[in-house]
């Protein structure tokens, strides 16, 4: 009986922790969001205060994050190709590799005759 007891007390101990705990992330999601919401109306207040020379200097620097960004997929895009070949050619010598022995080995077989 007291084996029962202190079973149902414990059982009831972690349902109720497991609640509190969902209860609290949610709390803290909607903190998270309420939070993203601040940053982004900062964001749109301290865009909209801006002067023409801000932008342009905004508009430079994209301008090198993209040139940036297309650099780095083509290095990305070279480095795969690369490998890839390197692939082919390791495959192609194991098969160069094969027929070697095979004509090694039919040779030897040849001179023993």
């Amino acid at each position: 009986m007291l084996y029962r007891l202190v079973l149902s007390v414990f059982l009831v101990f972690c349902l109720s922790t497991s609640i509190a705990a969902t209860s609290a992330s949610k709390e803290q999601q909607k903190l998270a969001q309420t939070v993203f919401e601040l940053e982004r109306n900062v964001a749109i207040l301290q865009m909209s205060t801006l002067s023409l020379e801000d932008y342009q200097v905004i508009d430079e620097k994209m301008a090198q994050v993209l040139s940036l960004e297309y650099r780095v997929n083509f290095l990305g895009n070279l480095t795969f190709l690369l490998c890839m070949a390197l692939v082919v050619f390791f495959f192609q010598l194991r098969k160069q590799n094969k027929r070697l022995l095979a004509l090694e080995k039919s040779k030897g077989n040849t001179d023993e005759s």
